[in-house]
């Protein structure tokens, strides 16, 4: 009975060994794909850190354009509402206020990460809930910047080219040619309906393109913050 016994006690102590040597295995294993996966997460946070200091520099430009845009558009407005017809301060504000002016993120890497299925690599869940929001933001942005795009199509683009001659680059000299074009300008409705619609669209509060921009460019900062921390 004894050599049958130790016999046994043999193959359980194999069986032992294999089942050890198995879970050790898959142990290294998953501690080497967890290994990768933060390796690939660390460079997934050091691309949005690429793109978020670069989408900084962006919106203060955008920022600033769209401000002056602004600027322009109430001085157009003030010819409309009786303001002396000079050709050259009517003309240098009516042309940059016309400007579409797009905000282009950097979405290099959400767009990898995305289409790669790897935004659970990110494991900040805080983080993965303010990125994908980011995006939200800017997909708002874009939707307020086409409505403009349409609006200058509709009340400015097709109205100015079929009634004055366009001279986007000046100089505007106080001739009876250039007094006429403004003249023609001022008379139509249409022109003074997409001014008015530049400034709603750019002031609207919490959905106009100012507030929404200001709203990003804090998001960017917020997460830049909470990447930086990681």
């Amino acid at each position: 009975m004894m050599p049958a016994f130790n016999e046994v006690r043999h193959h359980i102590v194999e069986l032992v060994v294999v089942f050890v040597g198995v879970a050790l295995a898959f142990a290294v294993e998953n501690l080497r794909e967890d290994l990768n996966e933060r390796a690939v997460g660390e460079q997934y946070l050091a691309g949005f850190r690429a793109d978020l200091l670069a989408d900084l520099e962006m919106l203060r430009a955008q920022k600033e354009s769209r401000l002056d845009q602004l600027q322009k558009a109430l001085v157009v407005l003030e010819f409309f509402e009786g303001r002396s017809v000079d050709p050259q301060q009517f003309f240098e504000a009516f042309y940059p206020a016309i400007y579409n002016l797009y905000t282009v993120p950097n979405r290099n890497t959400i767009d990898e990460m995305l289409s790669s299925g790897n935004l659970r690599l990110i494991r900040d869940v805080e983080v993965r809930s303010r990125l994908l929001n980011l995006y939200v933001t800017y997909v708002r942005i874009a939707r307020v910047e086409e409505h403009m795009a349409r609006d200058f199509d509709i009340y400015l683009y097709d109205p100015t080219f079929s009634s004055i001659r366009t001279d986007p680059f000046g100089p505007w000299e106080d001739t009876p040619q250039n007094r006429r074009a403004v003249d023609t300008l001022l008379e139509d409705i249409r022109i003074e309906n997409g001014f008015r619609l530049i400034v709603a669209n750019l002031e609207i509060p919490k959905i106009g393109l100012l507030d929404e921009l200001d709203l990003v460019y804090s998001q960017v900062e917020e997460l830049l913050q909470m990447i930086q921390a990681e």
